[in-house]
């Protein structure tokens, strides 16, 4: 009997130690969800803040680009992620050589110079220790560090925190670009093979409205972000013969070009998500989860300064333009 109750006793404390187990364990998943979907809901402005970026926070406002880094206006096909190097509030208050309130004034030297703190890469960077050298969305490379604790350009980085779109590295100092312009959408564009469709932007005029620009190159802080779709050379020598035809009508080889381009009030007006109302005002089939964007496959992309551009395998015709 006494052995009985004994056993009786042991048993309880057994069930009552794995209930407690178990509670503790999904206690700790749910925490570790809630931890998760909260960064995931994190705006960059709201991850700088916590961080206590009140410097860098107010540039990134000024300079138009919040939405872009939180994905905001942006179609995004596969995945991918920012890694933001923000300079700590006493790294903008002493820095040298650069008049910052000069630099706030000036939309495109802010964006070229905040744009020398961003990456964005296509596959998401899950560990900076293993890079040695990192593009950023100006165009120029950034030098890593991890000998003794991560450094950027010489710049350490003392705290991070992740947001919806990617991770904050806090340094403390502010990185100055050696290039005097920030990269814009037809220098991208050239750069990932696109340099018949980068030219055909030139000519027809809307690389300043593609850049978020208005005349003389002035910040109007009002156009874009843009996702752009930009046929390869090779997709241009293709349709040749239909590119030439549209080019003698009216406005057509600006409204091809602007048949190419999404805005970001478009995206975020989108009512039915296999199809969007591009630049040009015609609809265009998009599936995000496949690639595919009016029966053409995206193959490749980079970030520019007021957006993000996809190459693409084929020159997009609206039917307008067919007849």
């Amino acid at each position: 009997m006494i052995i009985e109750k004994n056993t009786g006793k042991i048993g309880k404390g057994l069930l009552c130690l794995l209930f407690s187990s178990v509670l503790c364990i999904a206690l700790s998943c749910g925490l570790s969800g809630a931890q998760n979907d909260g960064a995931a809901n994190l705006s960059v402005t709201d991850a700088a803040g916590g961080l206590g970026l009140s410097s860098f926070s107010a540039a990134l406002e000024s300079a138009g680009m919040t939405n872009a880094l939180n994905n905001q206006g942006i179609l995004l096909i596969g995945s991918g992620s920012y890694a933001i190097f923000a300079p700590s509030d006493e790294a903008f208050a002493g820095v040298t050589g650069l008049d910052m309130n000069s630099v706030m004034e000036n939309q495109t030297e802010l964006k070229n110079i905040l744009g020398y703190h961003i990456v964005w890469n296509s596959d998401p960077i899950e560990d900076l220790s293993e890079e040695a050298s990192l593009r950023t969305i100006e165009g120029e490379n950034l030098t890593l560090d991890n000998s003794e604790g991560l450094k950027v350009n010489g710049a350490n980085v003392t705290k991070t925190a992740k947001y919806g779109s990617g991770t904050i590295y806090v340094i403390d100092r502010v990185l100055i670009p050696k290039k005097s312009t920030s990269r814009g959408v037809v220098v991208a564009a050239n750069e990932l093979g696109a340099k018949k469709f980068a030219s055909a932007l030139k000519a027809a005029g809307l690389e300043e409205t593609l850049n978020g620009q208005g005349p003389a190159g002035i910040g109007t802080l009002s156009e874009g972000p843009f996702t752009v779709f930009a046929p390869s050379d090779a997709a241009f020598d293709k349709a040749k013969a239909a590119l030439d035809s549209i080019a003698k009508k009216d406005a057509g080889t600006r409204t091809l070009l602007s048949y190419h381009v999404l805005d970001a009030n478009s995206l975020m007006n989108m009512t039915d998500f296999n199809s969007v109302k591009t630049l040009s005002g015609d609809s265009l089939a998009v599936d995000a989860a496949a690639g595919i964007v009016g029966g053409a496959k995206a193959q490749k992309s980079a970030r520019y300064d007021n957006g993000i551009i996809y190459i693409i395998d084929q020159v997009l015709v609206p039917i307008r333009l067919s007849m």
